[in-house]
């Protein structure tokens, strides 16, 4: 009994001396960025994880182990029904290495002779492939042919994109617009802290760097410049950290964690990048946007833009399409249908939820990104009632494919077009109902319905039978728009 009274005195006394000799770690701050290597030496087990992340690979140095693309007797031709000059029998560009040097040679416009570029970035790996040359004024130039990884080919993806005429005048048309300077555009979803320090307004010149190529540690944590010099070395104020999150449920000092903020804040993390419908005012917030605080001390906050821009029926900018019904359709628009629905709206549900945000291709728990038991059991959490009955919820044999909630409330409806090899993928809305009825009415092609997509041999008319006899005529609703477009529209319960 003395040895245990002893320790229960000794305890907050010990606790008492680390808060004593802690160094004072205000809430708001300032720092700079130190790069992920740095935070590899304390956070090793998260670290390794995010070494073999699509994050952290999405933007390469060239070399043998960066490029999928065919780099060694590599070419490609204009697609024979776009053939008009009497050189287009050649290839419209030649990719080959040299000397450890990788190079895109784009034939001459009206000519057999060609034009070599030395690649000098590499982008993707996991869909497509995008390939960048350094010109003298500083900027790096999208060359306009790119690697599909599933096709195993090179392809012009701006031409299938824009399902526009293949030629080699477009082809180097393509290296003109101010969007094809890659650094003064595309990169800030590429590198880790961003600096424009200057450019022109033909984006011709570019003084440009970066802490670090792909999508870093502090790209979502913030600049860690301060954390590390708190941490480094000072076993009070580490232990004082670890009291804190563990017993307080506070933040590691001087360090952003998506977790202990609220849900706006955290997701403007992933919003920066993923949400890409937003109005062209707010590009440049999003551009220069880092996690943490401004000038005046207050939280950096994108999400008072996430739904701002008007989802405009029938849209169909490449990447932020939206169906006729008015529900969301490209893939820039996934995030939108996400922030868009009463899921993101009324509860505290969050991107990481499902995806391990440390190897953003793994989910966070085995099975949540695909319809099974366990994507079910994370549902039940609210929906209790319903998934322990999810047979007679669903009118499908638990178990089986259409039982499972993501069947019917994430159906397959955003267009991916990324890998040049087209395809429809999960919205994030979650709680979109299926209506049959409206596609019915508009045509699948417009407005597309989950019943529809598993039984693509039968018609809506069918699946609207099905329904009326399983008594779901309030989801039959014969109007212009879907009802569950987004959260305000959503006014019918499941």
């Amino acid at each position: 009994m003395k040895k245990l009274a002893l320790i229960l005195l000794i305890f907050p006394v010990a606790i008492g001396i680390i808060y004593l000799l802690r160094d004072p770690a205000p809430e708001v701050f300032h720092a700079d960025y130190v790069g992920s290597q740095v935070c590899g030496d304390c956070h090793f087990i998260n670290f390794a994880a995010w070494k073999q992340s699509p994050h952290h690979h999405i933007a390469s140095e060239p070399g043998p182990d960066a490029f999928v693309a065919n780099f060694s007797e590599g070419a490609f031709f204009i697609p024979e029904k776009h053939r008009k000059s009497r050189f287009d029998h050649l290839p419209a560009a030649k990719m080959y290495n040299r000397n450890g040097d990788y190079f895109m040679a784009l034939r001459d416009i009206g000519a057999d002779t060609y034009s070599e570029m030395k690649i000098d970035k590499v982008i993707g790996f996991q869909y497509r492939q995008t390939f960048l040359t350094k010109e003298g004024g500083g900027v790096l130039r999208r060359l306009p042919i790119q690697w599909s990884v599933p096709r195993n080919e090179f392809f012009a993806y701006w031409n299938e994109q824009e399902q526009s005429i293949h030629s080699v005048h477009d082809l180097w048309e393509q290296m003109k617009p101010l969007n094809s300077a890659w650094n003064l555009y595309c990169a800030r979803c590429h590198t880790t802290n961003l600096e424009e320090h200057g450019k022109d307004r033909a984006h011709t010149q570019a003084d440009v760097e970066w802490t670090e190529l792909g999508v870093g540690c502090e790209v979502c944590h913030g600049p860690g410049s301060d954390h590390v010099e708190y941490m480094d070395d000072k076993p009070m104020n580490r232990l004082a950290a670890w009291l804190d999150q563990r017993f307080f449920d506070k933040q590691a000092p001087f360090i952003m964690n998506a977790a202990k903020q609220e849900k706006g804040v955290a997701l403007s993390v992933c919003a920066r990048c993923h949400g890409a419908d937003i109005m062209r005012s707010r590009m440049h917030l999003y551009r220069n946007y880092r996690p943490g605080y401004d000038a005046h001390g207050k939280l950096n906050d994108l999400s008072p833009y996430f739904t701002e821009a008007e989802l405009i029926p029938g849209r169909t900018i490449p990447t932020v399409e939206v169906w006729p019904d008015g529900r969301p359709k490209g893939l820039g628009t996934l995030f939108r249908s996400f922030a868009d629905s009463k899921h993101y709206q009324e509860t505290d549900m969050r991107c990481y939820d499902c995806h391990n945000p440390h190897d953003n291709k793994k989910p966070a728990a085995k099975g949540l990104l695909q319809p099974s038991v366990q994507s079910n059991q994370f549902c039940s959490d609210c929906h209790m009632d319903i998934v322990k009955n999810s047979g007679a919820h669903s009118k499908h044999k638990s178990g089986t494919e259409g039982s499972y909630c993501y069947d019917c409330h994430m159906p397959k409806n955003l267009l991916n077009q990324v890998s040049g090899v087209p395809h429809f993928v999960r919205s994030h809305n979650i709680g979109t109902i299926p209506n049959p009825l409206l596609s019915q009415r508009m045509g699948l092609e417009n407005s597309p319905n989950a019943c529809n997509e598993c039984h693509a041999d039968e018609s809506p008319e069918w699946a609207v039978k099905h329904l009326r006899e399983w008594g779901m005529d309030k989801h039959l609703i014969d109007q212009g728009l879907h009802l569950q477009r987004n959260a305000s529209s959503d006014n019918v319960k499941h």
